[in-house]
Formats: structure tokens, sequence, C-alpha cells
């Protein structure tokens, strides 16, 4: 094997090792986040539904502008390609798929977060009167927490 080769392949795997060991960081800081919020006697199971609804609405609204983005982008090239290409109106052709099909996730990841809000009724909402009504329903109660060998 030449030289040029084992390089690449020792590159390749340093770099792989670096992002798996990345992986395992991260979930070792969520296992201890996770660990933490139990100790203390807080559910995570009600912050985690939050953080994944605001992360799908991040993800769609990214998207969607980067689709946006590459549709204006795309657009004057209708302009520039020669009349058998563009004899739609609007000059509007092939070279514009590019942006629609990020806009189009975007716009359905956008959507879904809408409609699992109405699914679930407002979260908002529903988190403020449950806070109102039960003070203490994200705190499990002492009889029921199990004490680790840490403690």
């Amino acid at each position: 094997m030449s030289y040029n080769v084992l390089a690449l392949l020792i590159g390749w795997l340093v770099a792989m090792a670096i992002f798996l060991g990345f992986i395992i960081l991260l979930r070792y800081i969520q296992y201890r986040e996770r660990m933490a919020m139990l100790s203390h006697g807080i559910r995570p199971d009600m912050s985690r539904r939050q953080r994944r609804s605001r992360g799908i609405l991040r993800a769609g609204l990214i998207t969607m502008m980067v689709g946006v983005t590459l549709l204006i982008g795309l657009y004057p090239l209708g302009f520039l390609l020669p009349t058998e290409f563009t004899s739609t109106p609007l000059h509007i052709g092939p070279w514009l798929l590019p942006g629609l099909i990020p806009f189009g996730v975007g716009l359905a990841l956008t959507g879904s977060y809408y409609l699992e809000q109405n699914a679930q009724g407002e979260p908002e909402a529903q988190n403020d009167r449950d806070t109102q009504n039960n003070e203490e329903s994200n705190i499990i109660p002492l009889n029921e927490r199990k004490e680790g060998p840490l403690s």
C-alpha cells in the first residue's frame, strides 16, 4: 500500500473516531442532565416533548428559508437561457427545483408543528393552566422517588 492511501485511511479513521467520540459525549451529557433532573424530582419527559416540537419548527423555518433563497437565486437563470427552454410564462422551469424541494419540505415541517399543537391543544395555554391548577404537576413525590447509590 502506498503512503498516500495509508495516510488517507488513517486520517479517515481519526475523523470517524472524533465524530463517534462527540456523539458519545453528547449522549453522556444527556444522561447526566436526565439524572440530575430526576434527582431533583423533575420529570424529564415534559421538557423533551417541548424541546422536540420547537426543534421541528426551527428546522422547518430554516429549510423553508433555504428553499426561498435558492428560488430567488436561481430565478434569473430563466432569463439567461435560450428561449427554447424558457417559453413558459414567468420564465419558470426545472432549474427552480433545487429551491422548490427544500421549500416544500420546510413548509411540511412547519405545518406539522402547528398541526401537532392543535392535536394536543395549545401547549403554552395548557401548561399555564396546569401550573395554575397544580403547581407541582412536574414534580415526583418523595415517596415515589428512588434513591440511587450516589445519594
